[in-house]
C-alpha cells in the first residue's frame, strides 16, 4: 500500500446505501444502469462497480469497449452499454466480452451487421437518438432513414432506444421538456414501424431526481450514486420541483497531512509569482498536495481546507505538487495534521459541489481530476 501522506478514501457502505436509495425511489419496475466510466467518476472502477453489482443494480453505463473489458475481467455479469459506441476494430470485443454498444449513425449498423454476419452471432444494440444535445445520435427527425436501413440488417437486434438531456436540473426554460417529446415521438415512429425496444432510457442523475416523468424502463444514474445532486434552478419566485432531494451521501473523503509550518512578518510574498503578501505576522501550513493531484489550481486564493474542524485559506498559488494554508488563526495546529481537502471534520464540509462552485466548474470536473497518483483506500 502506497504511504503518500495525500489519499482518498471510499466509503462503500455509503455507496451501497446510495444505491439502495435510488432503487426505492424509481421502484423496482425500472432497469437501474449504472454509470461508472471515467473510472467510476474518479472513485475507482474496479471496488466501485463490484459493490453496486452486489447490490443487484441491472446495468453498467461505461464509454467504450475497454472499460467494458475491464468490468468483464472483474468477473461482472451484468448488461454493459458503451454510451459512446465503437470504433473500428473493436467488433470482435463486442461479441467475445458480451458487449452493447449504443449506436449513433448509419455506418455503425453495416459494421455491426457485416461482423455480426461473420461470426455468426445476434448482436444487441441501443440507438441513441440526438433529441436536442447536438453531440451524437441519429436526428430525431431522420427515423425514416434510419428504419429503411435497418431493415435490411437480420443479425441485429435494437434492444433499446435513449437520448441525453441537455439540462435536466434547469427548470428555467422548456429545453428539457422539448427534448422528452422528440424521444417519446421517437419511440412511437419506432413501434409504428414494428420496432420495439425493450429498454426506453433518458434519465440521468438529474432527471432521476426531478424529472419522474422522463423515466421509462430505465434510468442512469451516474453521480447520484457517488452522493452528489446537481442543484436544480428554478424560476425566482417558484418552488420548483417536488422529488428535488434524495437522502445521498459522498462516498470520498480526500485527505492530506501538514508536512512544514513556517512564520512570516507582514509584507512578504508566497508562492510562485508573489501572488499572496501576508497581510500580517502569519503561520503558513504546507500540504503536499497540488493541482497534479486533483487539487484544482483556480482554488488558488480562494479555496479553502479543513483543519481540525475549522476552515483554513487557500493562498497563493497552488503548485503541481504542495499548496499553503493560512493557520495564523489556528494556533493549535501542528506539523502532522491531518487537512480534509474533500470531506467533512466536525460540523465543517467541503463537497466537490463547493469546490466546483468556487472553480466556476462542475463536481464533475473535480471528482475526475483527481489524479491516479493519489492513492485510493476502501473503507468496507
Amino acid at each position: 500500500m502506497s504511504t503518500r501522506p495525500t489519499w482518498v478514501e471510499i466509503f462503500l457502505p455509503q455507496l451501497a446505501e446510495n444505491c439502495r436509495v435510488v432503487r426505492e425511489h424509481v421502484g423496482p419496475e425500472r432497469a437501474l444502469m449504472a454509470v461508472v466510466k471515467a473510472d467510476a467518476y474518479g472513485h475507482g472502477l474496479p471496488r466501485v462497480a463490484s459493490t453496486l453489482a452486489r447490490c443487484g443494480v441491472d446495468w453498467f453505463g461505461v464509454t467504450s469497449a475497454d472499460e467494458g473489458i475491464e468490468l468483464r475481467e472483474l468477473g461482472i455479469s451484468q448488461p454493459i452499454l458503451l454510451l459512446t459506441g465503437f470504433w473500428e476494430g473493436e467488433q470482435k470485443a463486442i461479441t467475445d466480452y458480451d458487449l452493447v454498444p449504443a449506436v449513433y449513425s448509419e455506418p455503425q449498423l453495416a459494421v455491426l451487421e457485416s461482423w455480426a454476419s461473420l461470426s455468426g452471432k445476434r448482436i444487441r444494440f441501443h440507438l441513441k437518438v440526438n433529441t436536442g444535445m447536438g453531440r451524437l445520435g441519429i436526428h430525431w427527425q431522420q427515423m425514416d432513414a434510419f428504419l429503411k436501413t435497418f431493415s435490411r440488417m437480420p443479425h441485429l437486434e435494437l434492444e433499446g432506444v435513449f437520448s441525453q438531456f441537455a439540462s435536466a436540473e434547469d427548470f428555467t426554460s422548456k429545453a428539457t421538456e422539448i427534448q422528452a417529446e422528440r424521444f417519446q415521438s421517437v419511440v412511437q415512429e419506432l413501434a409504428r414501424a414494428g420496432v420495439h425496444a425493450r429498454y426506453s432510457h433518458q434519465a440521468n442523475s438529474a432527471a432521476v431526481v426531478s424529472r419522474p416523468e422522463t423515466w421509462g424502463n430505465m434510468v442512469r444514474p451516474g453521480l447520484l450514486l457517488y452522493g452528489y445532486q446537481v442543484p436544480v434552478r428554478v424560476p425566482e419566485g417558484e418552488p420548483g420541483p417536488q422529488c428535488r432531494s434524495l437522502p445521498v451521501h459522498g462516498i470520498m473523503t480526500f485527505r492530506t497531512h501538514i508536512i512544514a509550518i513556517q512564520h512570516f512578518s507582514a509584507g512578504v510574498p508566497l508562492g510562485y509569482g508573489g501572488r499572496h503578501v501576508t497581510p500580517r505576522e502569519s503561520r503558513i501550513a504546507v500540504i503536499p498536495a497540488g493541482y497534479a493531484d486533483g487539487l484544482d489550481r483556480r482554488l488558488s486564493g480562494c479555496g479553502k481546507v479543513i483543519i481540525c474542524g475549522h476552515f483554513a485559506p487557500i493562498v497563493g498559488n497552488i503548485s503541481m505538487d504542495l499548496t499553503l494554508l493560512d493557520i495564523t488563526d489556528l494556533p493549535e495546529v501542528t506539523i502532522g495534521e491531518e487537512v480534509i481537502l474533500i470531506g467533512r471534520k466536525g460540523e465543517s464540509s467541503l463537497t466537490a459541489v463547493d469546490l466546483a462552485e468556487a472553480c466556476g466548474t462542475i463536481p464533475y470536473e473535480i471528482l475526475c481530476g483527481i489524479s491516479k497518483r493519489v492513492p485510493r483506500r476502501y473503507l468496507s
